[in-house]
């Protein structure tokens, strides 16, 4: 419990929230709140009201310094606030009083009301960030004539629905990014990257296969290639204009190592999926939630770093395991630690023994929606290089033998 801006604590009240049947707050979106406020008082106070607010809503926020647009001080930038807010539900229930009824008298004692709100099926999940946040909260406030109100607040987490087999042929297309790279002003023979996942949509509880696939034509060495699965968030503001920031959570990374030049290599990494929100560019307008696998490729001696990108969809609900090959099953088996699978109909559960992820596929019904990819960003681009005559430097060169290097070069 809190209090919010303009009120004052008291060590006269005390005040509780309980949700019934629900100790940890927890709801899907179309659920039913329902649950119990208790207020302490230790001494007669005076009240106008005593108020019950529960409201969910959306708010982003930041500062940020642009022109003034005076021409006589152009170079000069101000601090401006950027902020916008959305609003998803509200409701306000007086258990005293009113807002502009007369002073009441309310003498010592324990009082309990409970109270009961629906929670909208199109809702987004309750997200936290650094230039905006969902929230949901039950709100109590004692009104008081002319003094500062006693505020006492308690947020409850909203999980939204987002079932992957309301679009099951675009959830099964694969992902693939390639990059093209020449070195020394285009004269040596290509560096090829290729990388490919086997569809786009996964639940938590499964993994993404990412295969990679290095030509490496060229004399030079790829030093390493970085590889992330992450979030990212997307914060629009509303006033005083339309400007986004971006939050980058990165839930897993590892890294592969030197691939020697006039060398042809192949990778293969199982990222497991765990507790996440998933991906949402329709429920909420101001805050976008999207995920990507990034892979970073860093030849030797060259600042060039080669991107590839990935796009993902992680939903609620997973698609069934019969629409998968067996030897998908068998890697996501394999990094959820169970035994092989064998032919026919099997069902892969989507919880990790350690950390259950808080999207279960439940009896629910669903509520979600299909999937929007017009947000979605394209995987990168082939980019080809111009056909070269081979360089004298590399005419006759003897084959190529790995070999160490310092960390500078």
């Amino acid at each position: 419990m809190g209090k919010d801006k303009k009120t004052k604590p008291s060590k006269h009240i005390k005040c509780d929230v309980q949700f019934d049947n629900n100790p940890q707050g927890v709801f899907y979106a179309g659920d039913t709140v329902n649950g119990t406020v208790e207020i302490q008082l230790d001494k007669q106070k005076k009240f106008r009201g005593i108020a019950l607010r529960i409201n969910g809503f959306a708010a982003t926020s930041w500062n940020a310094k642009v022109a003034a647009g005076d021409a006589k001080t152009p170079k000069k930038n101000k601090k401006t606030h950027f902020n916008g807010r959305e609003d998803y539900f509200g409701s306000i229930t007086y258990f005293v009083g009113s807002d502009v009824g007369n002073p009441l008298e309310v003498v010592p004692g324990v009082y309990r009301y409970p109270f009961t709100c629906d929670i909208p099926p199109n809702a987004p999940s309750s997200k936290e960030g650094k230039y905006g946040h969902i929230r949901y909260v039950v709100k109590l406030s004692l009104e008081r004539p002319w003094k500062y109100d006693h505020v006492f607040q308690v947020p409850f987490i909203v999980k939204s629905h987002a079932d992957l087999n309301l679009a099951p042929d675009r959830m099964l297309k694969p992902a693939r990014a390639e990059v093209i790279q020449s070195f020394y002003f285009g004269l040596t023979d290509p560096l090829i990257v290729t990388a490919t996942t086997p569809r786009t949509g996964y639940a938590p509880g499964e993994v993404i296969e990412v295969s990679i696939h290095v030509n490496n034509q060229s004399s030079v060495d790829v030093r390493d290639i970085a590889i992330k699965f992450q979030r990212i968030d997307t914060f629009l503001s509303q006033v005083p204009v339309v400007q986004q920031h971006q939050e980058y959570t990165v839930m897993e990374d590892r890294t592969i190592g030197r691939v020697a030049g006039r060398n042809d290599a192949a990778f293969e990494e199982n990222i497991l999926i765990g507790s996440t929100v998933p991906s949402d560019d329709e429920r909420c307008k101001i805050i976008l939630t999207r995920y990507e696998v990034q892979l970073m490729v860093r030849p030797v001696r060259s600042r060039k770093k080669l991107l590839l990108t990935l796009p993902i969809v992680v939903g609620t609900v997973g698609l069934p395991s019969t629409l998968y090959p067996m030897q998908m099953l068998a890697k996501e088996r394999a990094a959820l630690g169970m035994g092989e699978v064998t032919a026919g109909p099997s069902t892969l559960p989507l919880v990790t023994p350690e950390s259950p992820p808080p999207y279960p596929d439940d009896a629910q019904p669903s509520t979600s929606r299909p999937f929007v990819f017009d947000n979605l960003p394209i995987a990168s681009a082939p980019t080809t290089t111009d056909d070269v005559k081979e360089h004298e430097f590399e005419k006759g060169s003897e084959p190529y033998t790995p070999r160490d290097f310092d960390e500078n070069d």
